[in-house]
């Protein structure tokens, strides 16, 4: 190379599937976990939206991908905690059997819809819960022996007629921010605004007529500002990878800095230069926010504003959450490591942020592998584990359980080495609405999975809507009207696609493909869209994806517009090739459409005589012989009536 010329650019652009799928990006082994439902009720259009239909997906084409004894996909119910008490109050009946009857349910709903996952268990279930209890326990030690668990003594809510603390879901009133008489203890579902218990108006026990009183009580409180340097660097390497909304909230939480009152700026302006590098900006309360890159530059910063004569106080609010909780109901904390948590239990977020762990287990045990190979899945560098989930959900699958794996490894302050739990990768959605609202039962438009099957719609009809959905980067709406139009097209156009050339091959050659040649831009077309497909399916974005795999089907249509393979009339080679061509599309059509509609693109599988292991992705782009004889064409999406089922 001459000096000063620029490095020759070696990238080619792959002119065949085959080159296309040898760049792809394959890691070792995947997990996929989708936000674990409580075991409080039905699986709703939410849970089927915002997790399940989405990592089932995604599950799907990593076994095509990689292998299916490469991937697991685990979930199961989030059994513990105040919310399946409260409903197992409610409805009058232990909370054992209670679980037990709503796990059921959701396992067949799941089932309706073909979410194939390798184990749906849940937290306090006989084959989970001795694993997750040694597992959670040796993990709340290590985080104890690396200083990451603080104990603080707060005060909470009691009912003295039952003689028990109240936790959060068990203690109704009103909210010191918007006056809504249903707030939590700590929390308002109408204004989303978090506050102290003692900020809580006119109290209300949930389990007696009693007034709840504020006691004192010990917990032990997650000290994320040990870790936020690590955790910083982290959340910083995902700018491009995630999703826009996941790392605009995590990095406006995670922040290293410190605030003073907006009276000592001039000041603040004349020592600017000499903190380390930093970005300042205003806030709240007539406050000055400077900004760090890490703990050490905000300790030197402080001490040089202190000395200066500016006061500041360190911007980690964030950085501290209690994880136990007097509940009987769940994981017991480790008893030996302190007499004064004795009876304490380990708070339900931080229990279902290791629970896939041990699901994973679960799994591996099921499958007869030992469970220890979980360390192949979630402790190696080049394996992944990716979750789906809720948007409100992203502060503690990305800060909390992040903090909790740097915590509790040998080396807090570093990032995961072989051997270390992974950190994760997180596909998050925003909220489904119905009918432009969000569901409500008072408003009728709250749905649960098995309604709409009732009502008369399959479940790759509804998969598929909810594939076509933009949740991942914005509010979406399941509108019934649109669901209608979109089935008269998978009936329809879509259908036609698919029988067209098996219909032509039966009754023209004889169920057997002919000899041809690849015509038209078929082939190009496919590299183009296996690319695309190839990016998409990484990155669970599945909507602009499906849009193009419809114009992809368009080219059947089209080449029987143009060569007529089911006319005798027409030149006998042009149609060979054109129904030759025509094979190949469908073929790939198929493979793609899987993941999304599984029990269809089966039946597409069964009329085209083709063995189940053609699920795979090595087979995109080699088409169908000549000479290969096809089976009676099947039924793929059904007939859509004119109006849509009445609710």
């Amino acid at each position: 190379m001459q000096p000063g010329s620029k490095p020759e650019n070696k990238f080619v652009q792959p002119t065949d599937v085959k080159s296309v799928l040898a760049m792809a990006k394959k890691p070792k082994k995947v997990v996929v976990t989708a936000g674990m439902p409580y075991a409080n009720g039905p699986l709703h259009l939410g849970h089927l939206a915002g997790a399940h239909v989405p990592a089932d997906i995604y599950a799907r084409w990593m076994r095509m991908l990689i292998g299916a004894e490469n991937v697991l996909f685990v979930n199961g119910n989030d059994d513990h905690g105040s919310t399946s008490e409260v409903a197992a109050v409610k409805a009058g009946k232990s909370i054992r059997e209670f679980i037990d009857t709503i796990h059921e349910q959701q396992k067949d709903t799941l089932k309706k819809y073909s979410i194939q996952t390798d184990v749906f268990t849940g937290t306090s279930r006989p084959e989970t819960y001795p694993l997750h209890e040694a597992y959670s326990q040796d993990f709340l030690r290590r985080l104890y022996k690396n200083g990451a668990l603080e104990k603080r003594v707060t005060k909470q809510w009691f009912d003295s007629k039952m003689n028990r603390f109240l936790q959060d879901r068990f203690v109704r009133g009103t909210c010191p921010n918007c006056g809504n008489t249903e707030a939590y203890s700590d929390e308002c579902d109408a204004c989303g605004t978090q506050f102290d218990p003692s900020q809580l108006k006119d109290p209300r026990s949930q389990l007696s007529d009693a007034i709840p009183e504020l006691k004192d009580t010990a917990h032990w409180w997650l000290n994320m500002w040990k870790t936020a340097d690590p955790l910083k660097t982290w959340i910083e390497t995902k700018q491009k990878a995630w999703r826009a909304g996941v790392v605009q909230e995590v990095i406006n939480t995670v922040l290293i800095g410190c605030r003073f009152e907006n009276q000592f700026e001039d000041k603040y302006k004349t020592i600017k230069d000499t903190l380390p590098k930093h970005k300042s900006r205003y806030v709240a309360g007539k406050k000055v926010e400077c900004l760090f890159d890490s703990k050490a530059d905000l300790a030197k910063a402080q001490g040089t504003l202190e000395a200066a004569g500016i006061p500041s106080v360190a911007t980690d609010k964030w950085a501290y959450r209690p994880i136990t909780r007097d509940v009987s109901w769940g994981i017991p904390v480790p008893p030996e490591i302190d007499p004064e948590m004795k009876g304490k239990t380990l708070y339900v977020w931080p229990d279902s942020l290791i629970a896939p762990i041990v699901f994973t287990q679960v799994a591996l045990e099921k499958s007869g592998r030992s469970k220890d190979l979980y360390k192949e899945f979630w402790c190696d560098p080049e394996a992944t584990v990716v979750q789906f989930l809720g948007q409100d959900n992203v502060f503690f699958y990305v800060i909390m359980q992040g903090s909790m794996w740097l915590g509790q490894q040998e080396h807090p302050l570093q990032l995961p080495q072989k051997g270390d739990l992974q950190m994760t990768e997180i596909l998050s959605v925003f909220h489904l609405m119905v009918n432009g609202e969000k569901m409500s039962k008072s408003k009728g438009n709250f749905y649960t999975g098995d309604q709409l099957l009732e009502m008369g719609y399959s479940n790759d009809q509804v998969r598929y809507f909810l594939a076509l959905l933009s949740l991942p980067v914005k509010a979406s709406n399941f509108d019934f009207e649109h669901f209608a139009e979109r089935n008269k097209f998978l009936a329809g156009p879509m259908n036609a696609a698919l029988e067209k050339p098996l219909s032509a091959c039966i009754s023209k050659f004889n169920g057997i493909v002919p000899e041809g040649k690849l015509i038209g831009k078929a082939e190009a077309e496919t590299v183009k869209l296996v690319q695309m497909y190839l990016r998409s399916m990484q990155k669970g974005d599945y909507a602009i994806l499906l849009g193009q795999i419809e114009n992809y089907a368009r080219q059947v249509n089209s080449l029987f517009t143009q060569y007529k393979p089911h006319d005798d009339r027409a030149p006998g080679a042009e149609r060979k090739d054109a129904l030759f061509t025509c094979f190949y599309v469908l073929k790939n059509l198929m493979i793609m459409l899987a993941p999304f509609v599984p029990d269809t693109m089966n039946e597409v599988r069964k009329s085209l005589n083709l063995p189940e292991s053609v699920f795979r992705a090595e087979e995109l782009g080699t088409g169908i012989p000549a000479g290969h004889k096809i089976n009676p064409k099947g039924v793929f999406f059904p007939a859509v009536a004119e109006e849509a089922p009445a609710n």
